[in-house]
C-alpha cells in the first residue's frame, strides 16, 4: 500500500491516504482548531485580556515553572528507574530463568500497567498509606507517618505510574542495537567500555524518546496533582474554563504548555530520525547486545525487582481488602450501566482510530516518495500528543455545542474524544510494527501480486496484523481510563467508569473506590490478554 505517489500518478492508494490523512487531521486537531479561531481574532485585534493570557501572570508563571521541574523530575527519575528494568528484564529472559508464560505474563502486565490510569496509581499509593499505618497500630506502636509534600507525591506517584514508557524505550533501543557491532568492539575493549561507548550511544535515541513521553505525559496530567492537593498548569486550563465557559480562553491559556511539550516532542522526532530499525528480529535472538559488565548487572536487578514489587503491591491493594470481594458483585450490578457504556465507548473509539492510523502508519514508513518530506507527516503526526487533554475536551464540547439535541446526548460522543486523544499512538504502534518487516521479503511478496484490494487482504494486512491488534487494544485500553477530556465531552447522563471512580477519589479512599479500580483493571487486563493471544495465535487462525 505505497502511499502519496508521485504527482502525475492516480491510484487507489492515494486516494486512501489522502482520505485517512483528512481524517486524522480532523480528529487530532481539529477539536483545538475549532477554538482557535476566536482565540487568534482577540490576539489579532490587541484585546489585553487575551494577551494576558497568553503571557503568564507571576502567579502562573511560577505554576508553569513548577509543573515543568515536576515533569522534568517525573522523567529523569522514570527514565532512570526503566532504563535499569530494561536492562534487568533481557537477562532474567535470556537466563531462562522463568519460563515462557512467565515472561510472557511479565509482558502483560508492563502493558497493563502502561495504559492504567495515573489517578489508579495515586489510589493504590493513598491505600498503601492507610494499610501500613492500620498494621502499625494493630502492632501497639503509636507512629504516625510522615506525609510526602505534595509535589513530591506527585512526581513518584507520576514516575512510577509511567515508568513502562520509559522501561518499553529503552528495551526496544537495547534489543535494536546489531549484536555483530556490539561483537566488534568486545574484540578491542572490555565489556563495561563496549556498553558505554557503543550500546549506550545507539540506544540513546529510543532512550530519550521514552524519557520525553514521559515528560510530555507527566507535564499534561491534571488529575493526579489534583488528588494530592497541588495545582498545577493544566488544571488552570479546567479551572479557566470552569469560571468563564469560554474555550477561547482556555485555548489561549494553554499555549505555554503547549509549546513546552511541543519542543520535546520537536527533540525527540529529531533525534529519532537517523535511527535504524532491525527487520525481523527476534528480541530474544538480540539479547547479547545489551549484557553490560559488572557493576551494571547488580542496579538492573534492582531496577527490575523495584519495577516488579510496586506493580505486585499496587495491584495486591487494588484487590487485598478484606470485604472488597463480598461488596464487589453488588458494586458491579449497581455500576452496570456505566460498565456497559463505558466498553462500548472503548470499543466504538478503537474501531474509529484503526483503519485511519493503519493507512497514515504505513505512508510514514513506506520507502515510496512523498511530495511532502517524511519529517513532516511524522510531525504532523505526532504533535498532536502536546495538546491538553483537558484541550480536546473542551473542543469537542465546543463542537457540539450547537448541535441537535440527539446528537448533543448521544452516549458514544465520548468515544470521538478518545479517538483524538489515541490515534497518534495507535499510528505510532502500528509504525512500530511496520519498521520491523524485512522490505525484501514485502517486495517479493508484491511481485507476485498486482496492486489492489486483492493485494492489500493477501499482503499488508496480515503483515500489519499484530500491530494492528496491538492499536486496537492500545485505544481500546486507553479509553477505559480516559479521565481529563472525558469528564469535559461526556454528554449529560453519560457516565462512564474512570468518572465515577474520580469522584469517589474526592470523596476520600474507600471500598467502594478500590472496586471500582479493580473492575476497570479488569477490563484492561482482559483487552491485553486478548489482544496478545491473537497475536500469538492469528497466523494459525488464518
Amino acid at each position: 500500500m505505497a502511499p502519496l505517489p508521485l504527482a502525475g500518478t492516480w491510484r487507489p492508494e492515494l486516494a486512501l491516504s489522502v482520505a485517512a490523512w483528512l481524517v486524522f487531521l480532523g480528529f487530532a486537531y481539529g477539536p483545538a482548531i475549532g477554538i482557535s479561531g476566536e482565540a487568534i481574532g482577540y490576539l489579532l485585534s490587541g484585546d489585553e485580556a487575551a494577551w494576558a493570557l497568553v503571557l503568564p501572570s507571576a502567579r502562573r508563571a511560577v505554576l508553569l515553572a513548577k509543573s515543568l521541574g515536576s515533569a522534568a523530575a517525573t522523567a529523569a527519575l522514570s527514565g532512570l528507574a526503566g532504563t535499569l528494568a530494561a536492562l534487568g528484564f533481557p537477562r532474567l529472559a535470556a537466563g531462562r530463568t522463568l519460563p515462557r508464560f512467565a515472561t510472557t505474563g511479565m509482558v502483560a502486565a508492563l502493558v497493563v500497567w502502561a495504559v492504567a490510569p495515573p489517578y489508579l496509581h495515586a489510589l493504590g499509593a493513598m491505600e498503601a498509606g492507610y494499610w501500613l499505618g492500620a498494621t502499625l497500630r494493630g502492632l501497639g506502636l503509636a507512629v504516625s507517618l510522615p506525609e510526602l509534600p505534595g509535589w513530591a507525591a506527585v512526581i513518584m506517584i507520576q514516575s512510577f505510574a509511567l515508568l513502562p514508557f520509559a522501561a518499553g524505550a529503552a528495551f526496544a533501543g537495547f534489543i535494536g542495537i546489531e549484536r555483530d557491532l556490539v561483537e566488534a568492539g568486545a574484540v578491542f575493549k572490555n565489556d563495561r567500555k563496549v556498553f558505554v561507548r557503543i550500546v549506550f550511544p545507539l540506544a540513546l535515541p529510543a532512550l530519550s524518546a521514552g524519557i520525553g513521553a514521559v515528560f510530555v505525559f507527566a507535564l499534561l496530567d491534571s488529575s493526579t496533582p489534583s488528588l494530592f492537593g497541588v495545582s498545577s498548569y493544566a488544571m488552570e486550563i479546567r479551572a479557566e474554563y470552569g469560571a468563564s465557559h469560554s474555550a477561547w480562553r482556555a485555548a489561549l491559556l494553554a499555549l505555554p504548555l503547549i509549546l513546552a511539550a511541543g519542543i520535546v516532542i520537536a527533540l525527540v522526532l529529531a533525534g529519532l530520525r537517523h535511527t535504524r530499525s532491525s527487520h525481523g528480529r527476534s528480541w530474544r535472538r538480540a539479547l547479547a547486545s545489551c549484557r553490560p559488565a559488572d557493576p551494571l548487572p547488580i542496579l538492573s536487578w534492582l531496577g527490575l525487582v523495584t519495577s516488579a514489587g510496586y506493580a505486585a503491591l499496587a495491584l495486591l491493594l487494588l484487590g487485598g481488602g478484606l470485604t472488597l470481594w463480598d461488596h464487589l458483585p453488588e458494586l458491579v450490578f449497581t455500576a452496570r450501566q456505566d460498565l456497559l457504556l463505558t466498553v462500548a465507548n472503548g470499543l466504538a473509539a478503537a474501531a474509529l482510530a484503526l483503519v485511519p492510523a493503519a493507512i497514515i502508519a504505513w505512508s510514514l514508513v513506506s520507502r515510496a516518495r512523498s511530495p511532502v518530506p517524511r519529517w513532516v507527516l511524522w510531525a504532523l503526526a505526532l504533535m498532536p500528543l502536546a495538546l491538553p487533554p483537558s484541550l480536546t475536551g473542551i473542543g469537542i464540547a465546543a463542537l457540539f455545542t450547537g448541535a441537535p439535541d440527539g446528537l448533543r446526548t448521544f452516549v458514544l460522543v465520548p468515544a470521538l474524544t478518545h479517538v483524538a486523544r489515541f490515534l497518534p499512538l495507535a499510528v505510532l504502534v502500528i509504525s512500530a510494527q511496520i519498521r520491523r518487516l524485512d522490505p525484501l521479503l514485502v517486495d517479493a511478496a508484491r511481485l507476485q501480486r498486482p496492486s489492489g484490494p486483492a493485494r492489500w487482504g493477501a499482503i499488508e494486512i496480515p503483515l500489519m496484523a499484530p500491530g494492528l491488534v496491538a492499536a486496537f487494544g492500545l485505544t481500546f485500553c486507553g479509553s477505559i481510563g480516559e479521565l481529563e477530556a472525558t469528564l469535559l465531552s461526556a454528554p449529560p447522563g453519560a457516565a462512564l467508569l474512570s468518572m465515577r471512580v474520580f469522584n469517589y477519589l474526592h470523596y476520600g479512599v474507600s471500598e467502594t473506590v478500590a472496586a471500582l479500580g479493580l473492575v476497570m483493571v479488569a477490563l484492561v487486563w482482559l483487552g491485553v490478554v486478548a489482544g496478545l493471544w491473537l497475536m500469538r495465535n492469528g497466523r494459525e487462525l488464518r
